[in-house]
């Protein structure tokens, strides 16, 4: 126990700093973070990341009431912790939480892209920008600290959502396995071969499932329907199932 006591204690704090080259001052919520919630005091070293690919550590120089000075230790390194295979979640649009938790738990098992889907049998619709580009500024948000905790050093791209017809029309096919989750499907997704391409799309229904015009759309496009089990998932299971077992047979567990 003390030896973990040690480890957890040896853990420098992590924060996403994009301009590491041209800045060494944090704004104004993150030095709040830094000072009042994580308690940290000038000469205390921090780990920055710049959210493309690259880390450092840092040491506290200066605090006052607004902000927290610092200064880089050493150089800017490319650390690498993205998984082998690049995974696109294409979640259709669920409740507040759940999209949220989706999110999180995407980012921090390692897709690479999520893109909420909204479908006809969505139970949250909006078709007013203004809301949904605030949603997509917390869902950044998200992200950004689902890296921070995680280790990621890299931010995945969380992008503006789309409508189900348009999505599956715009969707790259080359090099890409598209697969679209069906409760119905005759094949589970251990039958499918992961091993032969460099991305793989997950389409995820809502609550609510998809409906039959949407998974007809979705097989013209060339998705492949699969299942996972015999038992049918919460929409917010579906996303940490797959990329938990596609961490697994891509050896990344």
């Amino acid at each position: 126990m003390q030896t973990i006591a040690k480890r957890c204690h040896k853990l420098k704090p992590r924060l996403y700093f994009p301009d590491l080259l041209t800045k060494q001052v944090f704004n104004y919520k993150q030095s709040h973070h830094l000072k009042n919630v994580l308690r940290l005091k000038v000469g205390e070293k921090i780990l920055l990341f710049d959210g493309a690919g690259h880390e450092v550590t840092a040491t506290i120089t200066f605090c006052d009431k607004k902000n927290v000075h610092f200064e880089l230790n050493g150089e800017i390194k490319a650390v690498d912790r993205e998984n082998k295979k690049s995974v696109f979640i294409a979640q259709g649009l669920c409740q507040n939480s759940r999209m949220d938790y989706v999110i999180q738990k995407s980012v921090e098992l390692g897709a690479e892209v999520v893109a909420p889907i909204i479908t006809e049998r969505c139970q949250i619709r909006h078709s007013n920008n203004s809301y949904l580009e605030k949603k997509l500024e917390r869902w950044k948000l998200i992200a950004e600290h689902a890296s921070q905790q995680c280790g990621r050093n890299k931010l995945a791209k969380i992008i503006f959502p789309q409508r189900f017809d348009e999505f599956v029309k715009t969707i790259k096919q080359k090099n890409s396995l598209n697969l679209i989750l069906n409760p119905t499907s005759k094949k589970r997704l251990v039958e499918i071969d992961l091993s032969s391409n460099k991305r793989v799309v997950f389409l995820i229904g809502p609550e609510a499932g998809f409906s039959d015009s949407e998974e007809l759309l979705a097989e013209k496009a060339k998705f492949q329907s699969i299942k996972l089990g015999k038992r049918i998932l919460r929409t917010e299971t579906v996303a940490v199932s797959l990329l938990s077992i596609l961490n697994y047979v891509s050896g990344e567990f």
